[in-house]
């Protein structure tokens, strides 16, 4: 298993470091969004994922119990699904989906903090070397720095090293791996267009 986490992040500090310098430009006159569209965007949100489910397979973490049976808990505050979900979506008729591109990036953004603060409040090593650092890095290099006042993320936790702490770890990761894949698609979404 440890071996598997190891190429995930090799993997992905590999595609990072190759992708450094792509970008696609914005044109002229378009809406300000808190999403800096690089080419580098959906190869972070992908590494992300792969880190979030690399460590939800640390059976060490979450010692006691099976972490794969447990129920995710999301962070529902931000209202990203709703955000992100297109106002037209009727398969049916084959129409162009529409979002707000703007709103829904600005709430996973949002979510982005309150995850990276929720996983910095555990101090656990495996958090901070994979899925904190994958937060930074595509926060850093997808969204402005101006889209979020810092001051809205704050976290309060009062953590214990117990069975409680590990199942509501357990619990807090299934949410961010569902949240993960909702960035995945929207990425996909936004820049493919």
């Amino acid at each position: 298993m440890l071996p598997r986490v190891c190429t995930y992040l090799a993997v992905s500090t590999l595609c990072f470091a190759l992708l450094w310098q792509c970008s696609i430009a914005v044109p002229l006159g378009a809406r300000q969004s808190p999403l800096r569209l690089t080419g580098m965007c959906n190869l972070l949100a992908r590494s992300l994922l792969w880190n979030v489910s690399a460590v939800l397979e640390m059976d060490h973490l979450f010692s006691g119990f099976d972490c794969t049976q447990q129920n995710a808990e999301v962070h529902i505050r931000t209202q990203t699904v709703s955000a992100c979900t297109p106002q037209n979506s009727n398969c049916a008729h084959g129409a162009v989906l529409n979002i707000d591109e703007n709103e829904c990036l600005q709430r996973i953004l949002e979510d982005l903090h309150y995850y990276r603060e929720t996983f910095r409040a555990y101090s656990k090593p495996e958090l901070t070397k994979s899925v904190v650092r994958s937060i930074d890095e595509l926060m850093q290099n997808c969204f402005s720095v101006s889209a979020m006042d810092n001051s809205l993320a704050k976290v309060s936790m009062d953590h214990q090293k117990s069975f409680q702490e590990r199942l509501q770890l357990c619990k807090v990761l299934q949410g961010f791996n569902l949240r993960t894949i909702t960035i995945n698609r929207v990425f996909n979404y936004i820049l493919s267009k």
